[in-house]
């Protein structure tokens, strides 16, 4: 097996990735990603003191966690489907995971639950239930069309936005402006620290199992009867990355609501840049995502307070950046660019 398929219609060699290349992209994209996260900190209009300096950390922080989550489980996802229109916002897990937000919210406020435990909970229970609605309308004698796969998502998106439009007719009037905000996505000053731990130990752990499944989607970028034929088990890559997929979404939805695109611009870009290699994109990837949202988000917060409308939800500058790329990609797929 010299040639691996590419998710966006190219190949690359098959040749292993030592741990010094990997070593090389760690060494180059961390330092930048530090770099970034200290020079944002001292980026507002606010002096900068110790309380403001630790906001704007906290901030970024998530940011970062949103970042690598989307990222990752963009990249995952597309490389299980072999579709390069693969994302958790398009193909409705995020709107999934941010019905299971509101309803836990809902519920930490009647039953005096903890909101950092009950809302990523009920998240990546309405993420796995979106990823198994897709995947059950999508298939076909076990495999997946990729065209019904996207118009699933778009059904499923449509049907998850009108439970959450009905979740808010019940909702107090006075959290509903909070909400509206938080379902165009964005990253508040005020996230707790349980819940940025809850999530970002999520992240993480996905991440992870990610980067160790490198080779496997490798060999299913050949096919799934080439994948079988070298031992990996494709349903089980499949439950294993609906799964993790999910549950790095459900994180990202609980921090930020539903961040658009992230999860389709970044990966692609990567691949551009270092290849179709898994093992090495998954480590690129979550690290180039934590960078885009830490700056997306910057510019938001400065934006805010340049035109002096509160924050800006960095819902907006994603879906302004992915929303053309992804009719880009669309139109090259439909003209036969793309597999």
């Amino acid at each position: 097996m010299t040639e691996a398929t590419t998710a966006n219609g190219g190949s690359s060699s098959a040749r292993p990735v030592d741990a010094a290349r990997l070593g090389r992209d760690l060494m180059i994209l961390l330092p930048v990603a530090l770099a970034v996260a200290a020079g944002c900190s001292l980026v507002g209009q606010a002096p900068l003191s110790g309380p403001v300096w630790r906001m704007r950390l906290m901030r970024l922080a998530t940011g970062a966690t949103v970042g690598v989550a989307l990222s990752v489980a963009g990249m995952a996802l597309q490389g299980l489907l072999r579709n390069p229109l693969a994302e958790p916002y398009v193909l409705g897990i995020a709107s999934g995971a941010a019905v299971g937000v509101l309803v836990g919210s809902a519920l930490a406020g009647s039953l005096a639950l903890a909101g950092w435990a009950t809302a990523p909970a009920l998240a990546l229970a309405g993420a796995l239930a979106t990823c198994l609605a897709v995947y059950l309308i999508a298939q076909r004698h076990g495999r997946l069309d990729p065209y019904v796969l996207l118009l699933s998502g778009v059904i499923i998106n449509v049907f998850n936005g009108a439970l959450m439009l009905a979740i808010l007719l019940v909702t107090d009037p006075n959290d509903i402006i909070s909400f509206v905000g938080w379902g165009m996505g964005m990253i508040r000053d005020t996230t707790s620290e349980a819940l940025l731990g809850v999530c970002a130990a999520a992240a993480a752990a996905g991440w992870a199992v990610i980067f160790l499944r490198g080779a496997w989607f490798n060999a299913l970028s050949l096919g799934d009867d080439v994948a079988g034929s070298v031992g990996v088990s494709v349903q089980g890559l499949r439950l294993v990355t609906f799964f993790v997929t999910a549950m790095m979404t459900a994180g990202a939805v609980a921090l930020a609501g539903p961040v658009g695109f992230v999860g389709l611009v970044v990966p692609h870009l990567c691949r551009l840049i270092v290849g179709a290699d898994h093992r090495r994109l998954a480590l690129v990837a979550g690290l180039a995502g934590a960078i885009f949202l830490m700056l997306a988000d910057t510019l938001c917060r400065m934006a805010g307070e340049w035109l002096k409308v509160g924050l800006v939800p960095v819902g907006v500058v994603t879906a302004l950046v992915g929303g053309p790329f992804f009719i880009f990609l669309l139109r090259r797929r439909s003209a036969g660019g793309l597999p």
